[in-house]
């Protein structure tokens, strides 16, 4: 009677190595480069649809304001190069009179 039982644990150990086996990946994915989109992905593909539009819209919101203040930083440096070449010029013409 204690080698049927013993058959029978057998078989169940044998069972639970086989499930534990097959639910754990061959490859897991490595975090020790520092890369972050899949974890990213994952979290993304894991969100509810109405999630996924609320997390998008938030995206497209944030990418248009990151383009807008880069061509606002743009205007800018554009206006100070205007403004010293506008000086650089005038400097060099009333250098120009002085001499004369």
């Amino acid at each position: 009677m204690t080698t049927k039982s013993d058959k029978n644990w057998q078989e169940k150990i044998e069972e639970i190595e086989a499930e534990i086996y097959d639910a754990t990946p061959l490859n897991p994915p490595s975090n020790a480069q520092g890369s972050f989109i899949p974890v990213i992905k994952g979290w993304f593909t894991a969100l509810p649809t109405g999630g996924k539009v609320i997390i998008s819209v938030f995206g497209v919101m944030l990418l248009f304001s990151l383009i807008s203040t880069v061509f606002s930083i743009l205007k800018s440096l554009l206006s100070i190069l205007v403004i010293g070449v506008v000086f650089y010029i005038a400097y060099k013409f009333v250098n120009s009179n002085s001499k004369e």
